[in-house]
């Protein structure tokens, strides 16, 4: 199935904040966050410690953001995450590779994810197969769940909120929608901008594990 893609900023609001009650300058401030962070590593900092950096940075923002406005922090078997019940949806972070704002690819996870990884797109599957049986009716058991799929390799960095339904062979390759955050050719001019004034480092968040 064809993935439906917002690409144009108006309709790109407006599933932001029909979807997560949100607005863009959210979500590229946690994408902000992940590039710092990334930028920090040094030629001494282990291989693996660039991706680390980011994906810790981008939960971490994203927590600090949404938590104060009625999403909590879970850990979900090992995927950490934000979830909001009343919205009945969920968001996690992605490293992903350069199908992020490509219409004519999916975006793909940086490195091999496990059985945890599928079986969100698997939940995601059930959801959509529910709704289409059930139109009027609403699944309790199940959320939604999406991916802030980020893309940054030093010089270009691009962004979009995405929902997986196809994995295969530890990667993520299918989407059932796709709202782009950071398109081709905008990070230069978001780069120089300045950062946000609220830190949130004054907001405790606790993490709920299952």
């Amino acid at each position: 199935m064809a993935a439906v893609i917002y690409q144009e900023a108006r309709d790109c609001d407006r599933r932001l904040s029909q979807y997560f009650n949100s607005n863009r300058s959210q979500w590229v401030d946690i994408v902000k966050a992940m590039v710092a962070a990334r930028g920090s590593c040094t030629a001494h900092n282990p291989k693996s410690s660039a991706g680390f950096f980011a994906w810790d940075a981008g939960i971490t923002r994203m927590r600090q953001m949404f938590c104060r406005e009625g999403w909590n922090a879970l850990d979900e078997s090992g995927v950490e995450l934000i979830v909001n019940h009343d919205f009945r949806r969920k968001v996690t972070v992605m490293n992903a590779d350069k199908g992020v704002c490509d219409p004519l690819r999916s975006p793909r996870n940086r490195t091999e994810k496990g059985p945890m990884a599928e079986k969100i797109s698997d939940l995601n599957n059930q959801l959509d197969l529910f709704r289409r049986d059930n139109p009027r009716e609403v699944r309790h058991d199940i959320y939604d769940l999406w991916q802030l799929c980020v893309f940054d390799n030093g010089k270009d960095v691009r962004a979009e909120l995405s929902r997986p339904i196809e994995f295969r062979g530890g990667f993520y390759i299918g989407y059932s929608e796709r709202i782009w955050i950071i398109r081709p050719g905008e990070w230069e001019r978001i780069a120089v901008e300045m950062p946000a004034e609220d830190d949130g480092q004054d907001f405790d968040i606790t993490v709920r594990r299952k």
